[in-house]
């Protein structure tokens, strides 16, 4: 089973990444993000969320549908956008992909971003995804398999001081055991140049960014 959180950013359709939707798939509007799936004709599961953003329309036709709404109070001390992923967490889901998390505000944007560098997401496999982009996390003595088509642009950006260890196979721009500093710019714009593109690190925190081709 897969969760599919729609934030409450901007998303002008369905990335193609998501689709088909599955039978099995958690729904969860975060809040705001509920317009998305008004948008896009789904009914979520849970709506999660101070539900400060909500349409009041939208939100008693859903539930009425058979949405569940899990509501905190306004003053909390977590976003919408992360309280949903601990639903989903809580939930027994492994694979989440979120939506609609990019744009609007940059520091809601930054901090959407961040939440992929939890420690509670250790043993998830967790994706922002719009339109234009795919962006997750390696911590970590870690080594994934890129699956992308070639010609798609890659950028590396540490979240830790340093990433240790980084080695990139089937890229215009390989690395062979090498470091990336916080700050620094060298891990932008590389591309994939092969069908078994692999990226593995010892150690730190790598944000990974990926724009299909």
């Amino acid at each position: 089973m897969r969760a599919i959180i729609f934030a409450n950013g901007q998303m002008e359709s369905l990335p193609k990444g998501i689709l088909p939707l599955k039978k099995d798939d958690l729904i969860i509007a975060a809040d705001g993000g509920l317009r998305f799936c008004k948008q896009e004709g789904i009914v979520p599961q849970l709506i999660v969320g101070d539900l400060d953003s909500v349409n009041e329309t939208q939100l008693s036709e859903m539930k009425h549908l058979g949405a569940q709404v899990i509501q905190y109070p306004v003053d909390k001390d977590a976003t919408d956008l992360e309280l949903s992923i601990n639903a989903a967490l809580d939930r027994g889901v492994k694979k989440i992909m979120i939506l609609s998390a990019l744009g609007a505000r940059w520091d809601m944007t930054f901090s959407n971003v961040l939440l992929l560098a939890l420690d509670s997401l250790d043993h998830a496999h967790v994706r922002l995804i719009d339109q234009n982009q795919e962006i997750f996390c390696m911590k970590g003595h870690e080594k994934i398999k890129l699956s992308h088509t070639k010609g798609s642009l890659l950028s590396l950006l540490p979240l830790s001081a340093s990433v240790e260890g980084i080695t990139l196979q089937g890229m215009k721009y390989p690395l062979n055991n090498e470091s990336l500093y916080l700050g620094r710019s060298r891990g932008l714009s590389n591309i994939i140049m092969a069908p078994n593109a692999s990226i593995q690190i010892q150690s730190g925190i790598l944000l990974v960014c990926v724009t299909p081709y």
